[in-house]
């Protein structure tokens, strides 16, 4: 009886212990702790780039950001990167365009999802130019609402809510401002899932 007693006591704890590392692993199931990201857009996704690295750290970061540029110029870059772009695709596009040309910032977006593909996430942070560009930002969200790979982070309610994250330009952020920016763009990306292949 002892040897069974024995072997009950060992199944019982080895039952336990796969529990506590099942339930550990479900806790950060659907954080990454290392992939890839391509960082392509304005003067914002500049800012970000040291935090980016910090937030990511152990991630591959390819930068392609530029001051000043505008959204068919992103898309332009964009092309060109092709398929050298990372599993996970952070846009920073928009601010530099008028703001009053809703259309026109639909077809970019539109188009930056399209040249993304479905096996790639698209992290796109909402317009904040003196304010919450809201034709752009409900185009995002509109986005985000139908397209599982396209994700929003909310640049403009995190300024709107802590206006001292922005720099005295009211478009640019401090450095708190973008180091919080990168960590809201990393949080994203790390649970970022892109769709598999379509079946042939």
């Amino acid at each position: 009886m002892r040897p069974l007693a024995l072997v009950t006591a060992l199944l019982v704890g080895l039952i336990a212990a796969a529990v506590v590392v099942l339930a550990s692993r479900g806790e950060g199931a659907e954080a990454r702790s290392t992939g890839s990201v391509t960082v392509l857009g304005d003067s914002l996704n500049v800012g970000i780039e040291p935090y980016l690295a910090d937030e990511l750290e152990g991630w591959t970061i390819s930068n392609h950001s530029v001051v000043g540029r505008r959204g068919e110029e992103g898309l332009a870059e964009l092309e060109a990167v092709g398929g050298d772009l990372a599993p996970v695709v952070v846009i920073s596009l928009g601010t530099n365009d008028p703001q009053a040309d809703v259309d026109g910032f639909r077809r970019l977006v539109d188009d930056v999802v399209r040249l993304a593909g479905p096996t790639r996430c698209v992290v796109w942070s909402t317009i904040w130019r003196d304010g919450a560009n809201e034709g752009f930002n409900d185009v995002l969200r509109d986005a985000e609402s139908r397209t599982r790979t396209f994700a929003v982070a909310d640049w403009a309610r995190l300024v709107g809510e802590r206006p001292e994250l922005l720099a005295s330009d009211g478009v640019h952020g401090t450095p708190d401002g973008y180091a919080e920016r990168a960590a809201q763009v990393a949080r994203i990306a790390e649970r970022c899932n892109p769709a598999p292949e379509p079946a042939p």
